[in-house]
């Protein structure tokens, strides 16, 4: 491979540019807190001992035995913290996320000069496309740090550095089942180089998890849901299409251009004035990126093999398209390396890019950080009123409990991180303080069925035989409400939109939709 040419950094800068690095990281993720199946697994861990914690019995530790390196490492956080002491689960996500910045740094500047590099790994790490990945504690080590270390290890693999590569690869690969597409991809690097031996070393790792998955899989935990047991060649191959239309649409389609100017629209002060000061500082500076050169056709043809790869892990569940709000949108970091890489490997060294950077990724990615700390503020506060609402002690065991308000956050017109939308969520946080044998939180695509409610997404299904209350979680209110009015109390629920598409119910679009992937159904009732 041809010597780059860096542009290095003046060493008497060195320092102060780390320690900038760090406040801005530790800026944009302090203060965001937990979310999703965070509060899940904290509930379930109140029941554990110390032998459960570290058991290995499938029966207690369901589909994390996929994930050990990353249970250990990561989930003790939920076992001895539960709830409380928000503020280290953010210095943990801090961590990983300036730990992950460097590993991806140390692979690029394999194949980039130094500052494009570095732009390529930020850009990676940060991409407003997966925004979860960055807030949600449960996924970061997972889609950010899991990746991170692969990368990482690709790079310690081409400078022969086996005795940490190796032993660091498999501990990588067995972190997650996210792994396989990033090590099947990045060996296709070696591949094209002709380098057999490192290619024979590096996806041995992902080769061996992959058997180990299967085996688990059939032999221990065959209820396991990541792969569809009614998967067939037709439905696969829908899975694929789906992949790349949800992913093109994604990253560079409508979705892409509300979510940014959504997100720009939640931009705090502070952060606005944070985002002035950097682009000024980078509109002056334009000359410390180097020019673009020659980029091996290795790296991009390894990079399209782990999106591709991806797209296949995704086809053989049917449950994963990409889309840019919810906390599924985890799924486009793979999307997102090739991304960060096109960006920082072929934008010119100007001020029109400076710009287009500003506006695609800088600006959005601190809207979005002022989103999900406003977030889980509110979250938090509606948590408490939970806890304190004595109304809610009172209710009966043998009743069911409805609950309105608070399905999702609200980005523009676009629901956006779950909160009641998940019945498990909902269980979580209603347990200590509500007696009530049924709890459904109404979205608007639940249905009555005879004298049940059903929730199509989930399979929910509860009894309206018993006595039946309302809490109005957005104004902490508890009332006791009648069977016949309950489909009124659906119809008035407000109209969940997760994507544009929803916008055009019994036409075309929702047909071809629908054809391709039978159960995102429920997005147009």
């Amino acid at each position: 491979m041809n010597q780059m040419k860096y542009t290095a950094i003046n060493p008497k800068h060195k320092a102060l540019f780390i320690i900038v690095a760090l406040l801005l990281i530790v800026y944009l993720i302090f203060g965001t807190g937990l979310h999703g199946d965070d509060r899940r697994v904290i509930s379930d861990m109140t029941t554990y001992s110390v032998g459960d914690f570290f058991s290995l019995d499938t029966d207690i530790r369901g589909v994390t035995i996929f994930g050990l390196p990353s249970f250990y490492g990561f989930w003790w956080t939920y076992y001895l913290l539960g709830s409380e002491y928000e503020w280290i689960y953010d210095l943990i996500k801090i961590g990983i996320h300036a730990i992950s910045v460097y590993l991806v740094y140390r692979f690029a500047s394999d194949y980039l000069s130094r500052d494009r590099a570095l732009l390529a790994s930020v850009l990676f790490i940060f991409y407003p496309l997966h925004d979860t990945t960055t807030y949600w504690f449960m996924t970061a080590p997972q889609h950010v740090l899991t990746p991170a270390l692969i990368l990482y290890c690709n790079h310690l693999i081409r400078h022969e550095r086996y005795k940490f590569g190796i032993p660091l690869l498999f501990l990588a690969a067995f972190s997650n089942y996210s792994s396989p597409p990033y090590i099947f991809g990045l060996a296709i690097i070696f591949l094209i180089e002709r380098q057999y031996k490192k290619l024979l070393i590096f996806v041995t790792p992902g080769f061996v998890y992959v058997f180990y998955y299967f085996w688990m899989k059939y032999n221990f935990i065959g209820s396991d849901v990541k792969i569809d047991s009614d998967l067939t060649v037709v439905s696969f191959l829908k899975n694929i299409i789906m992949q790349f239309f949800s992913l093109i649409e994604s990253a560079i389609g409508p979705s892409y251009w509300l979510k940014v100017f959504y997100a720009i629209e939640s931009i705090g002060y502070v952060s606005l004035g944070i985002v002035t000061i950097l682009f000024i500082f980078v509109f002056i500076k334009k000359d410390i990126f180097s020019k673009t050169s020659k980029v091996p056709k290795s790296l991009y043809i390894g990079i399209i093999s782990v999106l591709l790869f991806s797209f296949g892990m995704f086809a053989l569940t049917g449950h994963y398209n990409h889309s840019v709000f919810n906390l599924g949108n985890r799924t486009i970091v793979y999307g997102s390396l090739l991304i960060a890489f096109g960006l920082a490997a072929f934008l010119p060294a100007n001020r029109k890019s400076v710009i287009f950077l500003l506006i695609i990724f800088l600006v959005p990615v601190f809207g979005l950080s002022d989103h999900w700390k406003s977030w889980n503020s509110h979250q938090k506060i509606v948590i408490e009123n939970i806890k304190n609402n004595q109304l809610l002690k009172e209710i009966e065991i043998d009743t069911t409990l409805l609950v309105t308000g608070n399905i999702y956050s609200k980005i523009g017109p676009f629901s956006h991180i779950e909160f009641f939308s998940m019945p498990w969520n909902v269980n979580a946080i209603f347990q200590d303080s509500v007696k009530a044998k049924n709890i459904v939180a109404l979205t608007p695509y639940v249905k009555i069925e005879g004298d049940y409610i059903i929730d199509p997404k989930f399979g929910g299904k509860y009894s309206l035989r018993n006595k039946l209350y309302v809490y109005e979680s957005e104004n902490n209110l508890v009332r006791s409400i009648s069977f016949i009015d309950v489909p009124d109390l659906i119809k008035q629920q407000p109209k969940i939109i997760r994507h544009w598409v929803q916008l055009f119910k019994d036409t075309w679009i929702q047909k071809i939709i629908v054809n391709l992937s039978p159960r995102l159904i429920y997005l147009f009732q």
